[in-house]
C-alpha cells in the first residue's frame, strides 16, 4: 500500500493560485457587466427649421405725364400674358406723319419678395404695315437711352418711355396704314447679374 501524500504546502499553494485565478476571472466578468450596464449622463439641443419660397411678380401700368403710380396702386396689372397685357392703345400713336417722334410712359413695379433682373424682349415688327421695312420704329427708352437689362429692387417703381419715330422720308405707301398689336415684353428674373 502506497501512501501518496503530497506535501501539504504544495496543495495549499495550488489552491491559493486557483482561488486567485477564479477571483480575477470573476472581477473581469463583473467589470464587463458593469461596463455594459453603466449609463453616462446626456443632454440634447434640438433645432427646427422652416422655409418659404418668394412670390415673384412684375407689374405694369401706364404712366401719367411722365410719372408712375405708387407701388401697390390699383393701376398696376399682373399682365403675365399677351391676353392680359397693359394696352397703350392707338390714340397716342394715331395719325403719324413723316419726321415725328411720340412717346408714352409705361411703368414697371417689382411687387416681388426679391430683387429682379428685368430684361426686355425684342419687339417684333417684321411685315407690320406701319413698322415694317422702311416704316416707323418703336423702342423702349430709359432716360433717353435704349432700354438695357437692369435690376429692380423689391417694391421699386420705374418709368420707361415707349417711343415711336417715323422717318423724314416716310414713303407715301404707308399712308392710311394701321399696325397690328405689337408685344412689348419685360421679363423679371431672380437670376441677378
Amino acid at each position: 500500500m502506497t501512501n501518496s501524500t503530497a506535501p501539504a504546502g504544495r496543495n495549499n499553494k495550488r489552491r491559493k493560485v486557483t482561488i486567485v485565478r477564479l477571483a480575477l476571472a470573476g472581477v473581469a466578468v463583473a467589470g464587463v457587466g458593469a461596463a455594459l450596464t453603466s449609463a453616462a449622463w446626456t443632454d440634447q439641443a434640438w433645432f427646427t427649421a422652416e422655409a418659404s419660397a418668394a412670390d415673384i411678380e412684375l407689374y405694369g401700368a401706364l404712366g401719367t405725364a411722365g410719372s408712375c403710380p405708387a407701388a401697390g396702386d390699383a393701376a398696376y396689372a399682373e399682365a403675365d400674358t399677351l391676353a392680359d397685357a397693359v394696352s397703350i392703345g392707338l390714340t397716342p400713336f394715331e395719325d403719324l406723319v413723316p419726321g415725328e417722334e411720340r412717346a408714352v410712359t409705361i411703368c414697371l413695379w417689382n411687387g416681388s419678395d426679391a430683387d429682379l433682373s428685368v430684361s426686355q424682349a425684342p419687339i417684333v415688327t417684321t411685315g407690320d404695315p406701319v413698322f415694317g421695312t422702311g416704316g416707323a420704329t418703336i423702342g423702349v427708352e430709359d432716360g433717353g437711352a435704349a432700354y438695357a437689362t437692369q435690376t429692380l429692387a423689391v417694391d421699386e417703381v420705374k418709368p420707361f418711355e415707349v417711343v415711336v419715330t417715323t422717318p423724314e422720308d416716310w414713303a407715301d405707301s404707308f399712308q392710311g396704314a394701321v399696325s397690328g398689336e405689337l408685344a412689348i415684353t419685360f421679363t423679371g428674373s431672380t437670376d441677378l447679374p
